[in-house]
């Protein structure tokens, strides 16, 4: 009979060491990629001249977050010399874990100046990014528009954003007019939205709406969108409950009103939400003084399906738009690119400073419907099921252009809205 050879058990202690070292470095890369931050993401809270809110997320047990900061003049001397501020830190429950989403407003700031940051602390940073505050005084600028996102796959969604950033690096923000993911409350989703958007939303502010499917759980039953309101940190000056997610801000000589239109979905926990903002919109338009009024809206008031859409949402604001004048009413939901005529009462008005332009925004994901169609309120119709599109909208004293191209650059339309110092504001 053969002895039992003396090398098995040398193996067996190296093979358990090996194992083990194996699982001491992934619990240290785990470790170390919860604490590295990511979805660094620029929002205005307050005065986009005098401040900018910085967030990211990193693991639940990361402490002491911070920001570096430092005219952008001065980056050779970055970071010794920055600035640093530090950041809150709110615990975020997910399905895919818990998370530390950390949050700072920089306040301060000097108007119409570019400034070099990172994020991070002790356990890691960001790299440097930049980003620069509105002018002091109202000058030409341009913003991005970006219809729902929500996708199968989101680096469709990511080549979009992409590619409208580089073909306008001037761009000064960005918006998205809702569903930015398709399960709001699944963080895997969110995880590759951010992953996604990464080239855009550290350089130049997200200022997104909540639309329907921010609303909906992996279990497809509805919630509040509290993961939209976890990561974007927006204006808090919207009406009770609504906070976050209805929201109203300045850049320029431009009135911004963010709403939601989501009733269905949250009528369990504000019952009363279209009249609530209803009234709230009422008293901000009417304490504007900013020559342009743009809106933003996800479910569309004139929409592009068969069908009367969701006449409720008509109903309520509407006579709004049309008391206070709004220039432009931008929508989502439907995935159709299209522009109305300027309407007033739901009828074509007798030239555009009469009535208001509403624009279905069209679609910078992979989803697509196969009911589109135009209607007798459309002056321009474009079905983006063979592309996605981005939108780009240009803002001088006196004009405002929109174009709306495909994701790989064509021109799809151009609208302007010619506006003198005579004309009612």
């Amino acid at each position: 009979m053969r002895k039992p050879t003396r090398l098995l058990p040398v193996l067996l202690l190296i093979v358990m060491l090996l194992l083990g070292t194996s699982s001491a470095l992934l619990a240290a890369a785990a470790s170390g990629a919860a604490a590295v931050p990511e979805h660094i993401t620029l929002t205005w809270e307050g005065d986009p001249a005098t401040t900018q809110t910085i967030t990211w997320r990193t693991g639940a047990a990361v402490i002491g977050g911070q920001v570096q900061y430092a005219e952008a003049a001065h980056s050779r001397l970055f970071p010794q010399r920055a600035i640093n501020v530090a950041a809150g830190i709110t615990g975020l429950h997910t399905n895919t874990g818990e998370l530390g989403i950390h949050s700072v407003m920089l306040t301060g700031l000097k108007p119409g100046t570019r400034y070099i940051y990172r994020v991070g602390g002790p356990d890691g940073w960001s790299q440097n990014s930049y980003f620069t505050t509105a002018p002091a005084t109202s000058r030409p600028f341009k913003f991005l528009v970006f219809g729902d996102s929500q996708s199968i796959n989101y680096n469709v969604w990511g080549t979009t954003a992409r590619n409208a950033y580089q073909a306008n690096p001037d761009a000064v923000f960005f918006t998205n007019a809702g569903d930015l993911v398709d399960v709001g409350q699944d963080y895997a989703q969110w995880d590759k939205w951010f992953a996604a958007a990464k080239g855009l939303a550290a350089a130049i502010p997200a200022m997104p709406i909540a639309g329907n499917h921010e609303s909906y759980t992996p279990e497809r039953v509805f919630s509040m969108p509290v993961l939209f309101t976890a990561q974007f940190k927006l204006p808090p000056n919207g009406p009770a409950g609504l906070k976050g997610q209805v929201y109203s801000f300045d850049y320029g000589d431009v009135h911004f009103v963010m709403l939601d239109s989501q009733e269905g979905e949250q009528r369990q926990y504000v019952p009363d939400m279209l009249a609530r903002q209803k009234e709230w919109l009422e008293r901000d338009l009417q304490a504007t003084r900013k020559k342009w009024k743009i809106a933003f809206i996800h479910r569309p008031l004139y929409n592009n399906k068969p069908g009367e859409g969701d006449p409720a949402i008509r109903k309520v604001f509407g006579p709004v738009f049309d008391n206070y004048q709004v220039d432009v009413v931008f929508t989502a939901h439907d995935h159709a690119y299209a522009r109305t005529y300027p309407l007033y009462n739901g009828v074509k008005a007798d030239g555009p400073v009469h009535g208001t332009v509403y624009v279905a925004t069209g679609r910078s994901g992979t989803k697509t419907y196969k009911n589109l169609l135009a209607k007798e309120w459309h002056e321009f119709f474009h079905d983006p099921a063979a592309e996605p599109n981005y939108i780009t909208v240009e803002v001088s004293e006196s004009l405002l252009r929109l174009k709306a191209f495909t994701q790989s650059g064509a021109l799809i339309d151009v609208w302007e809205l010619k506006k003198t110092l005579t004309n009612p504001v």
